[in-house]
């Protein structure tokens, strides 16, 4: 058994197989963090794939204004900069791009390469998506960093672990992600509050809820799996109730036994050897053999050329957050045998 894809969770999750794109972040990283912020309406992808999930389009460099495009809508200010169209000097825009580029650097975001030239079409560095980034989060080229050499702030702030420095060549879609859905929460200057609980706070957040929660499996092996669900760091969101009203594995059914307050999964898992807590858990028991003979998807691994079935859990959930908001969904979870 390997796990396939465990993707951070806003309301729902899609099955996505992947190449490795040649950037700084691995492939599963970009997907996650791209799932993420599109769950929160904060990112969009270019199209959607031939299943209807959303094309992301990891792989492939973003030229500088698509950059600052991505930038905006991450800071939530999309429909702003289309309702204001705010104007900027630079005379190398598409009509597209006029209103993120005007919004940004109306803002003091980004500047551009002369007075009246905005580089528009030339590709982004990391250099210049780290600088984005860092003066969104309120921090100042000249006098926090030296836009020649963010990674030393991104660094020390946790936004990137070293893997952007001169030397790097590429800088994709994938990797301008990651590096968004770190910022989310990282602390904004001269205040203890993320860019994620400042977003929450602004009603920026969207996808109709600012729940914002990770899962992920604790135990899978031979007719038995256990899920832990918890708040993502930064979440401003708690609740009343978690409840799992459906599990099947593959559409099949199973027996489960779920615990859905805080102080019961701690209880519980202490009780077990584990050195973890959540809102929700559950263990599941169930005929693996028979999840795996169901199996209608198949995943083509191409380190080994094989194929292996994959065996989704399935999860039908209502949440109720200490507002009395009611949430209800369902979330996937693929490992290919």
């Amino acid at each position: 058994m390997k796990r396939l894809i465990p993707l951070l969770m806003a309301l729902s999750l899609t099955l996505g197989l992947m190449t490795v794109p040649a950037g700084a972040v691995s492939a599963q990283a970009a997907q996650d963090s791209a799932q993420l912020l599109y769950n929160m309406e904060l990112f969009k992808g270019v199209g959607n794939n031939p299943d209807g999930t959303p094309n992301f389009d990891l792989n492939n460099s973003l030229t500088r204004d698509q950059a600052v495009t991505m930038l905006v809508r991450l800071l939530g200010a999309e429909d702003e900069a289309l309702a204001k169209n705010y104007s900027s000097p630079f005379t190398d825009l598409q009509n597209w791009a006029k209103p993120y580029v005007g919004y940004a650097y109306r803002m003091g975001l980004t500047n551009g390469i002369s007075n009246t030239q905005f580089g528009a079409k030339s590709t982004a560095t990391a250099a210049q998506y780290l600088t984005f980034i860092l003066r969104a989060l309120g921090y100042q080229d000249g006098v926090d960093f030296s836009w020649k050499t963010p990674w030393d702030l991104t660094d020390a702030l946790g936004l990137t672990s070293g893997e952007y420095h001169a030397g790097t060549t590429r800088f994709l879609r994938g990797d301008a992600a990651a590096v968004s859905a770190e910022a989310l929460y990282a602390p904004m200057k001269g205040s203890g509050q993320t860019l994620l609980i400042y977003l929450a706070n602004q009603g920026a957040l969207g996808g109709n809820t600012v729940v914002v929660w990770n899962y992920g499996h604790l135990n899978i092996h031979q007719d038995f799996a256990s899920f832990l669900f918890y708040p993502v760091k930064g979440s401003p969101t708690t609740f009343q109730s978690f409840h799992l009203d459906k599990v099947t594995v593959n559409s099949l059914g199973c027996h489960t036994l779920q615990l859905n307050t805080t102080q019961e999964v701690s209880k519980y898992l202490s009780s077990i050897g584990e050195d973890a807590s959540g809102f929700g858990y559950v263990e599941i028991t169930y005929d693996q053999q028979a999840a795996i003979d169901a199996a209608t998807q198949f995943y083509d691994d191409p380190n080994t050329g094989l194929t292996h079935p994959v065996v989704t859990y399935t999860f039908q959930y209502t949440a109720i957050e200490n507002n009395g908001n009611v949430l209800t969904g369902i979330l996937h979870y693929p490992v290919y045998f």
